[in-house]
């Protein structure tokens, strides 16, 4: 508080500070200041796009704050809730499993998958196989971590035939 009255510091929302005038830590845009809060903080990752943002972002396209945002974060308190910043209202999701570094790829996907419908994750096959085999995801791995996802979830890996890429 006593920085920012001083102006050493300054507030672009909440949780999101940035030093002014410096080129490094210039003032952030809302997407990056959404990313900070939600998605990543410093090298520990919070949460990730779910939707048709997960396959933008696996596919190199960065989300904008015209496109519907569905984010999946550890930051989230319950289920599903509407949240308005920045003048643009995005979904915060609460992760079927706690998101670490360590499952961030795993868990995108499963969430993915659980929230997806049929046809369209069909449709996505390629570059969900593709997916799967970058990011090295194997059987045992996905496996053990459907039993924290909807039934369904498992179902959708069967039907899609996407367990043959695994």
């Amino acid at each position: 508080l006593r920085l920012t009255k001083e102006g050493s510091v300054r507030r672009y929302s909440y949780g999101v500070y940035y030093l002014p005038g410096s080129k490094k830590d210039a003032e952030p845009n809302a997407m990056d200041a959404i990313e900070m809060r939600y998605i990543k903080a410093g090298k520990k990752c919070l949460g990730f796009y779910t939707g048709i943002n997960f396959i933008n972002s696996i596919t190199g396209k960065r989300p904008t704050l015209d496109q519907k945002l569905e984010i999946m974060s550890n930051k989230a308190t319950s289920g599903k809730k509407s949240v308005y910043m920045f003048s643009k209202r995005f979904v915060l999701r609460k992760p079927y499993m706690e998101i670490t570094n360590d499952n961030y790829s795993l868990n995108a996907f499963l969430s993915y998958i659980s929230m997806a419908d049929l046809a369209t994750i069909k449709a996505n096959y390629p570059i969900l196989a593709n997916y799967i085999r970058k990011e090295h995801l194997g059987a045992d791995d996905v496996m053990e971590a459907t039993k924290y996802f909807p039934a369904k979830t498992a179902s959708k890996l069967l039907a899609t035939d996407l367990y043959r890429s695994l």
